[in-house]
């Protein structure tokens, strides 16, 4: 019997522990130093954390080179859009070397309040922009940072207000899928 209530008291401590919410480890220093340095518009906190040959991929620009260019992307944007950004999620998959990946997911609450890259001229509209930052960490420096969006509102804003979108990327993939065949005839539903 003792044996039985045993089992029962450590089955019960271990639903417990997988339903009860977790406080979460604070993210890897690199990740920190990343948001940070943005959030605070703080930008040249990047040197110490970011390749000078780092390669940014984002729906609204595809394959920006270097860490002055993406410096100079963010400040446009600290600078246009006037964001309070909120860290909302990480991930951590970083080594002690300082080599992996790492998500990084920030609220933009944004208000469009200057001219963006001479193109969007502002209009005082208001938003918010869940992205998500996945970044390649190699030698304890972000080589690649993967922005993708969870939420539309900012990236239709901009197409509506004549920004160009990057279209039809081909990456090279790390599994090539199978090609479909096309039909130029409608599929039919019905038997």
């Amino acid at each position: 019997m003792n044996h039985l209530r045993h089992v029962l008291a450590v089955s019960a401590i271990t639903v417990a522990s997988l339903v009860a919410p977790v406080q979460a480890e604070e993210p890897h220093p690199i990740v920190l130093e990343i948001y940070e340095g943005f959030q605070r518009g703080e930008l040249d906190r990047w040197d110490a954390v970011v390749d000078q040959n780092v390669i940014t991929n984002s729906s609204a620009q595809f394959g920006t080179e270097g860490l002055n260019a993406l410096k100079g992307w963010a400040g446009e944007f600290l600078t246009a859009f006037a964001p309070r950004i909120d860290l909302v999620d990480h991930i951590n998959a970083v080594n002690e070397e300082g080599n992996g990946r790492a998500v990084l997911s920030i609220n933009l609450n944004w208000q469009h309040v200057e001219t963006f890259f001479g193109v969007l001229q502002p209009t005082g509209r208001t938003g918010t922009s869940i992205e998500n930052l996945i970044m390649t960490i190699k030698d304890g420096k972000v080589t690649r940072i993967e922005v993708a969006d969870t939420t539309l509102d900012l990236v239709i804003y901009m197409h509506e207000n004549g920004w160009t979108f990057p279209q039809n990327i081909q990456p090279e993939p790390i599994i090539r899928g199978i090609e479909r065949e096309t039909k130029s005839s409608a599929i039919s539903l019905q038997p």
